[in-house]
Formats: C-alpha cells, structure tokens, sequence
C-alpha cells in the first residue's frame, strides 16, 4: 500500500478519473481533476467535468453531453450560467477515423440564468483541431428549457444534478497530495485502501450539463452509413480574427487525469487526441515505471491498455442497439459485461457467458451515468480486470483493495426521457 501511496502521490493523479473537489465558491477550495490546469482553476465556465454518449429513448436517435463548471453547490446553482466567452464542443468521427468530420457547438450570449443560448450543427467544422470558428447557421433556445429544434433535434442547457460517483474523500486519504488545500505542506496519507461502503462525495454537487439529442442518420458517415463514431469536447476562448483556440478537453474521463502528470494536462487539453504522441507515452510511463514513478504493471499490458485508450475518443456504434457499455467498441466487446460479473468469473469461462447470454452488451458501446468509469478503471490499473478481459496476461501486481472505490450511482434522479440527467438539488 505504501507503494500506492508513492505512485500517485508523485503526481499522477487517479483521482482525476473525471471529478472535480474544488468548492469554487468556498473560501477553502479543495481539488481534483478537473482543475487540471491553472486556466481551468481560474474560470470554471471553462472546464468540462464530463462527457456522454448513449441511445436515446427513441431507438432512432442517440444522445450526446458534456458537463461543464464543477461543484456547484446544492441549493445554489440559481445563479450559475454559461460562460459567454467560451465556445463549447462536441467533436465527432463519422468515417471510421479519429479526426472529427462534425461539429456542434453552443454559446451563451448575455450572462446570468435570462441569457439566451445557441446552437450550431452538426456541421463539418471550419477546421479540425484546435484552432476553431462559428460554423452554420444558429438556432436560438432559452438556457434551463427543453427546446426542440429543427430535424428532430432536442436541446438542453442548464444546472443538473453532478451524475458522477465517486469517493473522493477516502482518496485524498489515501494520496493527500491530490488535496490543493494540503499543499505546500502535504501530510502523510491517513488510509491505505478504499472503505467499505464507499461515501458519494459529490452527491451533494451540481454541474451545468448540455445535452443533445438528434437522429442517428445526422451522425452517418460516407454513404450515409451508420457506423462507429468517435466523440470528444471541447472548450476555446478568443484568440483574434473570429478564431477560437482550445483550452480544454475530454472523452474518457479516466484517461488523461489517471495517467499524466498534472504539469502534462494544459498541454494535452491543448492539443487534438488524434496528435496527442504525451498521452500515450505517459500511460505506457505510468503502468510499467518502477515505484515511486509508476505502477509497476507489466510492458505487455500498458501496451494493450495504451492501445485501447489512444487516441482518448468516446466510441458507439450506431448500427448498433442495445444500452452503452463504457468501452465496449474499444474493446471489441470485451469490457461490455457488468464489472460485477467480471469481477466474480475467472478468465477462462468469460467466453462461455458471453457466447450463452447472445453478448448483448458489446452492441452500442458509449458511456451513460450509469457507467462504472471509475471500477473499470481502478480494476484495470490496480487490479486484474485487464487479464480478465484478454487484454493481456496475468503479472500477479494486483493491489485487491485499490480496485474499487465501493460506490455506485444510487439515486441521481436520472430519467428514462430527455434531458435524462438528474434536476439540481
């Protein structure tokens, strides 16, 4: 455990895995991941928390969403509103690649909760990567409103409650230098493994959420094929000339912020996943260097895990039916099964019950609220889920406490309709 403690609190934050812990309107902030830049520390309007894609009620169409502006408190998100500076993203691959061949995008004009919104595509954007501009033609809605748009399009921007679980408070026991408020004096960690159960730290917190649903068909790809698609977010601010230069950015909450050093972020948040050569040399870094510096995994395995996680993309397949499995198209299918089954089978008779139950997880991929991000990622990093889904053998580093944080989502008020995600509280 203290070989634990050492990795991470060198710097590479699993406490990242796509939370936030700073109060940005507290006088003593405490923070995680999403302050994973000092751009972002400094304007929340600009730092995405997380990032969805799932069917649709209506089996025609799919939904796709970013969280932005962390820890909103409960009962004050009344007086929080979008950034009116900031150009918002959702990036999507339709053509078997990586670099994205569409774009919406979505501005605040005025400020406070009477401002008015805008919504742009999806449309090929002006230029991939991140130098962007306006493109299109845009449809007007009201912030907080369900608003249906042109084409079957549906829209929603405005507080929810954070759909993200997590313990993050047993975390920053276990590797207190993830802690802003422990810094510059960090103390010595106060607990080695996860508790049992596990505290929702961030039950209590809301988030402003942008929420889309359209057609499957408007997401095809050449031909109009229906296909694999690849999403990821973005936030730019002004840089001259009607450009707008990208300052953050996120798909798989679980990457970026597990793997790469905090002093990495900007750099990564400021570059495309698809021309992203850091990330993948750090997760390689990070799973075989030696403690202090790594976890120790074995060469084979950060070779499969870097290769199923790079370039860092949300996939689905829209061919496809069936509820979102967090990386299941990346897997080929093999990560689709519930973590809890995973976890409790041994290798070798996973192919007997997929083969048995029809394999109906692997179908559509994505990720929805309910996806266990931080389980699937915990397990794969400290535990033996990367043997168990083949991605490579067993190196015996298991670590059986640092493989779950012992939380699921509960009550988060979701709904099985549009906009989908839970009211703030």
């Amino acid at each position: 455990m203290k070989r634990l403690a050492a990795i991470l609190g060198s710097g590479l934050a699993i406490a990242a895995l796509a939370v936030t812990a700073t109060l940005y309107t507290a006088p003593k902030a405490t923070s995680s991941d999403h302050q994973d830049s000092p751009l972002t520390v400094s304007r929340p309007g600009a730092d995405i928390t997380d990032v969805f894609l799932f069917p649709a009620a209506d089996p025609n169409k799919v939904v796709l969403a970013m969280d932005i502006h962390p820890l909103i408190p409960r009962g004050m998100s009344g007086g929080v509103a979008f950034d009116p500076g900031v150009m918002y993203q959702l990036k999507i691959a339709t053509d078997g690649g990586f670099k994205e061949s569409k774009v919406i995008q979505m501005r605040a004009v005025g400020t406070g909760t009477n401002q008015r919104l805008e919504f742009y595509g999806p449309v090929a954007p002006a230029m991939a990567g991140t130098t962007s501009r306006w493109v299109g033609s845009p449809q007007g809605f009201s912030f907080n409103k369900v608003t249906k748009l042109r084409n079957g399009v549906q829209v929603f921007a405005g507080p929810r409650q954070d759909p993200f679980y997590f313990d993050l408070a047993q975390f920053f026991k276990i590797v207190p230098d993830r802690n802003y408020k422990n810094h510059p004096n960090v103390p010595p960690p106060t607990a080695k493994c996860f508790r049992k159960p596990g505290v929702d730290f961030l039950r209590n917190y809301n988030v402003l959420s942008f929420v889309v649903e359209l057609p499957r068909t408007m997401l095809a790809g050449r031909g109009n094929h229906l296909g694999v698609i690849r999403m990821y977010a973005t936030t730019s601010l002004p840089s001259g000339q009607g450009n707008y230069t990208q300052v953050e950015r996120l798909a798989r909450p679980a990457v970026k912020e597990a793997f790469e050093s905090f002093a990495n972020h900007d750099r990564t948040n400021r570059s495309s996943p698809w021309n992203d050569a850091l990330l993948g040399q750090s997760i390689t870094s990070f799973m075989t260097a030696a403690p202090p510096n790594g976890a120790g995994r074995s060469m084979q395995l950060a070779k499969a895990v870097k290769g199923v996680l790079i370039p860092d993309e949300l996939a689905a397949d829209l061919s496809q039916k069936g509820p979102a499995r967090y990386l299941a198209v990346e897997t080929n299918g093999k990560s689709g099964l519930p973590t809890g089954v995973v976890r409790a089978v041994p290798e070798a008779a996973l192919g007997g019950i997929k083969k048995a139950i029809g394999d109906p997880y692997r179908h559509f991929g994505g990720r929805d609220p309910s996806s266990p991000v931080i389980d699937l990622s915990l397990g794969v990093i400290f535990g033996t889920l990367g043997q168990k889904v083949g991605l490579a053998p067993d190196d015996h580093k298991d670590t059986a406490c640092l493989t779950s944080d012992n939380v699921t989502a509960g009550d988060r008020g979701t709904t099985p309709t549009f906009p989908y995600f839970g009211r703030p509280i």
